[in-house]
């Protein structure tokens, strides 16, 4: 069985409350904060800061592989994976590959990183799945553009959790999407969240077992109480949506990293990696309670707020 050897979070020290960005339009917002990354933090170094992170918890110096995953990269050609293994100081023949186009792509890539492991062609893998989103001045998407990074080491043998198992649900369909070069179309949210709960349930139906700690990164924070709903499940559900908003792929190996902040020995972890075309659904058992030197929380409870000129000019050239 493959096992998480360490895992690491990183969260941007700016944040905005998101009742700042609606009183610049005369409206009202719900409670939370938005994260902002500063004008020198990117998906690639946002990823770095969490990878340096579990490759030290997982004592690992250098990955065979690196798989990134990310949906909002402002190259159409370039990658993340290669700069982010070059950066953590990998070796040149380490494995890499990039997984875009979605949220669920950060599941894709530690199920890709679990195969790898599985058939022998790599001992330990880094998976690092980053965000910066972007939205336009004014729309109701500015408000939960947040920014964040997750990262997993994966490896045979002992670690600080198992990949106990997996199952997925691909539905084809879209929902949230962002065109080239714009702004994303959110549409109606009620038919979202109805395909969202189909491929989260559908998904999560499939693992065997109880839950004891839950994530369900969406971008509606609402949504994840719905999921464990419908699912019938008494799990705590942890999200990072009120504290960071909504952080893409980035966001769901950052809400793991809560859950395994939080989760105890002998805990069960429900994934639930839900992005347009469907789910991937992780079961993952705690084995320790070994976490990260800067956990989840240290990173969200260390923050300077910005005021709104300052939030929109550091999302300016973000890359």
């Amino acid at each position: 069985m493959v096992a998480i050897r360490g895992y690491g979070s990183y969260v941007p020290l700016y944040r905005i409350e998101r009742s700042t960005i609606a009183e610049q339009y005369g409206e009202q917002a719900g409670g939370g904060e938005t994260a902002v990354p500063a004008h020198d933090e990117t998906v690639t170094t946002l990823g770095v800061q969490a990878a340096k992170t579990a490759l030290a918890h997982a004592g690992v110096e250098s990955p065979d592989a690196v798989y990134a995953a990310t949906t909002s990269d402002n190259f159409d050609e370039r990658g993340v994976a290669p700069h982010v293994a070059f950066a953590v100081g990998a070796s040149e023949d380490v494995r890499v590959g990039d997984f875009q186009g979605s949220a669920r792509a950060a599941t894709n890539a530690v199920l890709a990183a679990r195969d790898a492991i599985d058939a022998g062609r790599a001992d330990t893998a880094l998976v690092v799945a980053s965000d910066v989103l972007t939205a336009d001045a004014g729309t109701s998407a500015e408000r939960t553009a947040g920014a964040g990074a997750g990262a997993l080491v994966l490896g045979d043998g002992d670690g600080v959790a198992e990949l106990a198992d997996a199952s997925v649900a691909t539905t084809g369909f879209v929902g949230r999407f962002t065109p080239s070069g714009e702004t994303p179309e959110t549409g109606d949210g009620r038919f979202n969240r109805e395909h969202y709960l189909d491929a989260v349930t559908s998904a999560a139906s499939d693992l065997d077992g109880e839950f004891d700690r839950a994530a369900f990164p969406a971008p509606d924070g609402r949504w994840g109480a719905k999921a464990a709903g419908a699912l019938d499940h008494d799990s705590e559900v942890d999200s990072t949506f009120d504290a960071v908003g909504f952080a893409g792929a980035g966001g769901v190996l950052l809400d793991l990293a809560a859950s395994l902040d939080a989760a105890e020995t002998g805990d069960s972890v429900l994934l639930a990696g839900y992005g347009p075309g469907g789910c991937d659904a992780l079961r993952i058992d705690r084995t320790t309670d070994s976490v990260p030197e800067m956990t989840t929380d240290d990173y969200i409870e260390s923050k300077e707020y910005v005021p709104y000129g300052k939030h929109r000019g550091f999302r300016g050239g973000v890359a």
